[in-house]
């Protein structure tokens, strides 16, 4: 399974690697891991959550966090399959999002006083399912967007 992106550095504060693929490989079955890589580009701390459409076939851990200038976090995200159920084609995508986070303030706490939209956003979306012996691969098309 293969989700890829193409996104602009001007509207998302965070860097992400792998930057336009995440490759799920292996028994479409069982179980996949995949690491992903945040790193805060910002001047300030941010507070970041990863979500997804599936949360029955996709776990992602940590999904929320705080960074601070510079650090870094890895993601995991592991496709668990239910009941033989894959995911089906255009119907799923995986977001990140980041605000900047008051000093002092915890994740929770920076996204509860946070009003309006998140200042960045990353989107992976739109499946596109091949088959290539016992492995499906998914080609996910992103967008990111900034609040104004």
């Amino acid at each position: 399974m293969v989700a890829s992106s193409s996104f602009s550095e001007r509207n998302f504060q965070l860097g992400a690697e792998p930057r336009n693929k995440l490759v799920f490989a292996g028994d479409v079955t069982g179980e996949i891991r995949v690491t992903m890589k945040l790193t805060n580009k910002s001047r300030s701390r941010q507070a970041f959550k990863v979500k997804c459409t599936r949360n029955d076939l996709f776990r992602i851990r940590p999904s929320t966090g705080i960074l601070r200038y510079g650090q870094s976090v890895f993601i995991t995200i592991i496709y668990r399959c239910l009941d033989n159920q894959i995911p089906e084609s255009d119907r799923h995508h995986f977001g990140i999002y980041h605000i900047p986070a008051p000093d002092g303030s915890s994740c929770a706490g920076a996204w509860t006083e946070h009003y309006g939209p998140p200042q960045g956003e990353l989107r992976l979306k739109k499946y596109k399912r091949r088959k290539k012996k016992s492995l499906l691969f998914y080609t996910l098309e992103g967008a990111v967007r900034r609040a104004a």
